[in-house]
């Protein structure tokens, strides 16, 4: 009976060797990301903008021109951020359980 048990035991365990991203099978991780925007021109804050990653409602930022997303899927992420007469993204991989900082830099939209 032990030896069944420690064979259905190892069993189990090697189907997880090589196990891939949790996201990736439907076991959600997520991380924090705060995210500041400016203009690329001189570097000041952008108030106001709406900041967007992926299927996450989009968010405004304050007067300093940050946004907080406390739960972001992990993995790679692109936040693109949209403002009157401006628009910019960023890439970011997120960490789990991470609280990580991206900045926009914003720039005239076309």
């Amino acid at each position: 009976m032990r030896y069944a048990l420690a064979a259905a035991l190892a069993l189990g365990l090697t189907s997880l060797v090589g196990c891939t991203n949790p996201n990736s099978i439907g076991v959600q991780v997520f991380g924090a990301v705060t995210v500041h925007c400016q203009k690329a021109s001189d570097g000041s804050p952008v108030a106001g903008a709406l900041v967007s990653v992926g299927s996450t409602a989009a968010l405004n930022t304050d007067a300093s021109g940050n946004v907080t997303f406390p739960q972001v899927p992990a993995g790679p992420q692109t936040f693109i951020a949209r403002a009157p007469g401006l628009t910019g993204s960023a890439q970011l991989t997120v960490v789990e359980n991470g609280n990580q900082n991206v900045s926009i830099d914003m720039t005239a939209s076309q």
